[in-house]
């Protein structure tokens, strides 16, 4: 499935991706740059994949920054805080641990 994923985004000339396999058997996550995006969702609408397939925007870091357990706890917490706020939808860090 990774193949023929791989190569329906180089016929959707999609440049700059990268495949995994997914947590649920069967399944496969796409990260690609966010202007391809919806080139990439056609190509896997044209597929027939397009039932339970799903987009979403995440940020992905692209330089992690590994921190002491004590700052990452510190952190955590700044960060739970503000995800209970109501007008937060989301928080996004860079820590890798």
């Amino acid at each position: 499935a990774l193949f023929t994923l791989m190569m329906a985004a180089i016929d959707a000339d999609v440049d700059d991706m990268e495949l995994t396999e997914g947590e649920e058997e069967g399944t496969s996550i796409v990260y690609t740059d966010p202007k391809e995006t919806g080139a990439m969702f056609e190509a896997i609408k044209a597929m027939g994949l397009e039932e339970g397939s799903k987009m979403s925007l995440s940020h992905v870091t692209k330089a992690p920054v590994e921190c002491t357990e004590e700052d990452f706890e510190k952190n955590m917490a700044i960060i739970d805080a503000l995800e209970e706020l109501d007008d937060v939808d989301s928080v996004e860090h860079n820590m890798s641990n």
